[in-house]
């Protein structure tokens, strides 16, 4: 079992119309689940025991510049390294599998729009798979980590984000969090998904594809709106 999800791994790289075909009779991705858990895991637990923590906390809170005097001092007393650390932690190991769950969920509902019969625990392994060209971010991070001499902010982490490879914007901009939180990544993901559907529903192209592309522009495009109304 463990080979064939190697194999499959490796395939979405390079033959992802394959993949898909051997993943809907077979779709388990536990595989794929403990690495993208145990190595965020890992990454985060590395960077909080090393990061210069009162570096890293006047940065966090340089973003808030209209924070009161008070408001400040009250959250530089609650945000310590432990804290922060295992809060990070828990929140890889609990909200992971939740955000799955919800992908699967809409993968579920759109198949059902299509005409198709798929199970949900089906979906549920799909949108673990989706999460594959993520992987390629871990060795990155652990990049920035070791080279970082201690200063390196968290969403500096992400090497494939927009905003780290073309923007920089800073901390303090409104958009920063939009633009961190698109990745490179994301763009395969979301055609993985075009792919995926297609295999496995035999939709259309065009439903296929507002399928896929629909998650998206309602997280960015929510975001962006989001932002550019409080700004």
């Amino acid at each position: 079992m463990a080979n064939s999800q190697v194999a499959n791994l490796i395939q979405l790289f390079y033959e992802p119309k394959a993949a898909f075909t051997s993943l809907k009779e077979k779709p388990a991705s536990w595989l794929v689940l403990a690495i993208t858990i145990l190595g965020s895991l890992a990454i985060f637990y590395w960077y909080f025991s090393t990061v210069d923590f009162p570096w890293m906390l006047d940065r966090m809170l340089s973003a808030q510049p209209d924070l009161k005097p008070e408001a400040r001092e009250a959250m530089a007393q609650i945000m310590t390294r432990n804290t922060m650390m295992y809060s990070t932690l828990g929140g890889v190991i609990f909200a992971t599998p939740i955000i799955f769950a919800l992908f699967a969920l809409y993968y579920f509902i759109a198949s059902k729009v299509m005409g198709s019969s798929i199970s949900y625990s089906k979906w549920f392994h799909f949108s673990i798979w989706l999460s594959v060209p993520s992987l390629l971010g871990f060795p990155l991070m652990a990049l920035q980590v070791a080279t970082g001499n201690g200063q390196i902010g968290m969403e500096d982490l992400n090497m494939l984000s927009v905003n780290y490879l073309f923007v920089q914007a800073p901390v303090t901009s409104p958009w920063a969090n939009l633009l961190n939180s698109l990745s490179l990544p994301y763009i395969w993901t979301a055609f993985l998904s075009f792919v995926g559907m297609r295999v496995w529903t035999e939709a259309s192209v065009r439903a296929c594809a507002i399928a896929a592309a629909l998650p998206y522009v309602f997280m960015y495009g929510g975001m962006a709106l989001k932002t550019a109304v409080s700004s």
